[in-house]
């Protein structure tokens, strides 16, 4: 049976709005889909002779040649001091990343006799799969909390593989320095080579 012209145009226009909500659907579950894919992070290259420290605004470029091996700061956080250190080592081949963090928490125990390990849990550090520690010590009177993202970092030109630990310090009495462990973590997801 025919229908009238304005039920013929009603149902052009509801298959059409079928059809709209139909692909609609199909690139929300793609969006969807594609935010679940992890994003790939860059893996970074360590360049033990390329260094260099923005202090202020400035920047200082360390001579080629010099590599380092420590770096001890003492940094302004809400106006509370806190400590931030890099150290870098030869890793020796066969070390593989948890056997290095267990010698870095016995070290650690040997100066810390009543150091406490809070959480250890993995993560990356400039895209190299790495291990996080939070754990607490006394330093005097006072108590200190630490943390410290180790990884040791394989290169595939023939160069030494590399360990690196970057840590941080702070006085967990502080309430000022709540959100310091957050900016340190992001400071370190910010690395760029």
């Amino acid at each position: 049976m025919l229908t009238n012209m304005y039920d013929r145009l009603s149902q052009k226009r509801e298959a059409a709005e079928a059809l709209a909500r139909k692909q609609a659907e199909q690139e929300r579950e793609a969006a969807e889909a594609l935010s679940e894919m992890p994003v790939p992070v860059p893996v970074l290259r360590l360049d033990a002779e390329q260094n260099a420290f923005c202090i202020a605004g400035l920047n200082m470029q360390v001579p080629l040649g010099f590599s380092f091996r420590d770096i001890e700061t003492t940094l302004a956080f809400a106006t509370c001091e806190v400590t931030f250190s890099a150290r870098r080592r030869i890793a020796p081949e066969g070390l593989d990343l948890p056997k290095a963090v267990e010698l870095y928490v016995k070290n650690l125990r040997d100066r810390h006799a009543q150091m406490t390990l809070i959480r250890q849990s993995e993560c990356l550090l400039a895209g190299h799969p790495a291990l996080a520690l939070d754990y607490l010590f006394p330093a005097g009177q006072e108590q200190r909390h630490a943390r410290t993202v180790c990884t040791i970092i394989a290169h595939d030109d023939g160069q030494p593989r590399q360990w690196l630990e970057v840590s941080t310090q702070i006085d967990p009495n502080q309430a000022r320095l709540a959100d310091w462990l957050i900016a340190f973590d992001a400071m370190l997801a910010g690395m760029t080579a």
